[in-house]
């Protein structure tokens, strides 16, 4: 189903089922997730890209300094500086070594 999103011209910016993402595995998942980040469909991964996608995932929970400390953070334990650019294998160097775990809570009624 990933690579149904190519083939249907929604390899760049696009919005997908959850049913599609589930689908999804290794490192079409960490692709997948690059092109939500990927914010203006460049190719590339901005510190603010990603700060705008961790505002989204995080809400209220986090205020914007502890954001922009995390992310620096992890940024800077990868070897990356806060003004760079990333494209995908460096996207998914982060997601692989950074120890992050992306947890999501489900209210259940």
């Amino acid at each position: 189903m990933c690579t149904a999103l190519e083939r249907n011209g929604m390899g760049g910016c696009a919005a997908i089922g959850v049913e599609v993402f589930m689908a999804c595995s290794g490192s079409n998942v960490s692709a997948v997730i690059f092109k939500v980040y990927d914010s203006d469909c460049n190719g590339k991964v901005t510190f603010h890209d990603m700060l705008r996608a961790l505002r989204d995932l995080s809400g209220p929970f986090m205020s914007d300094q502890q954001r922009e400390e995390v992310l620096t953070q992890v940024l800077e334990e990868a070897g990356y500086a806060k003004d760079c650019s990333l494209v995908l294998s460096d996207f998914m160097k982060i997601l692989g070594n950074s120890g992050l775990k992306m947890e999501v809570e489900v209210p259940v009624d």
